[in-house]
């Protein structure tokens, strides 16, 4: 049709069109980045929600926690008692050492290998105030290296004979050759003044390095790895 407008017409019809096709699309632009916008803080709270999920702990025990810049050396608790039910020791003791250690008198018997390892149907146990000021107690137990005690450093847990490093908040592996045999979280709770284990899981526990041979039976191979291999010790 523009073809049949006047010259004047047609010359204002151009300028029009061409002002347009340069004008900038902000209601698209505004709607693209409002989509962009909820992608970016949906990604956001769900990463949050999947952090806050991996969390290890239970109550929070320090409100406000500010680890000593120096390393924090694992404490072994001889106020530590057990009963015919479980373990117990004083919280203060947790509050005052950030981590300490204890061992748990078994039962049940654990494979012969983990007797010779541990030196003996004991389970080694820590509890530690993690960054959050949750309780958190688990098996103090480093299996491919045999390790029973950790340190802080940072954030960070560590093997005090292979030296991997977990992250505090969630047992997550950081670095190292037993990267993936973090401390495994056991139940725990606190009763007034005292951390109180139940022995349902101190019972229930079983290394990871033994239960395909308790599960499917042992080979010549999986028993001599697991049962035979000699202690590493610390350089």
């Amino acid at each position: 049709m523009s073809e049949f407008l006047p010259d004047s017409e047609l010359l204002r019809e151009k300028r029009r069109r061409f002002e347009e096709s340069g004008r900038f699309p902000m209601r698209k632009v505004l709607l693209i980045g409002l989509a962009v916008a909820v992608i970016i803080f949906g990604g956001v709270y769900g990463y949050t929600r999947y952090q806050g999920s991996r969390q290890v702990g239970g109550i929070v025990v320090m409100p406000h926690v500010k680890y000593p810049a120096a390393q924090i050396e694992m404490v072994t608790v001889g106020t530590a008692k057990q009963t015919a039910d479980g373990m117990a020791f004083p919280l203060a003791d947790l509050k005052k050492n950030y981590i300490v250690g204890f061992t748990y008198g078994r039962t049940k018997r654990m494979p012969e290998g983990y007797q010779s390892a541990a030196g003996g149907n004991i389970l080694p146990l820590m509890a530690y105030v993690a960054p959050t000021g949750r309780l958190v107690v688990a098996t103090s137990f480093c299996e491919p290296c045999r390790s029973t005690t950790f340190h802080f450093d940072g954030n960070q847990l560590i093997c005090d004979v292979c030296f991997t490093r977990w992250d505090l908040s969630t047992l997550i592996g950081v670095s190292g050759g037993c990267f993936d045999y973090p401390p495994e979280e056991v139940t725990a709770e606190v009763r007034g003044d005292q951390v109180f284990v139940p022995q349902a899981d101190l019972e229930a526990w079983i290394p990871r390095g033994y239960q395909d041979v308790i599960q499917k039976g042992p080979t010549m191979s999986t028993a001599s790895t697991a049962v035979t291999a000699p202690p590493v010790t610390s350089p």
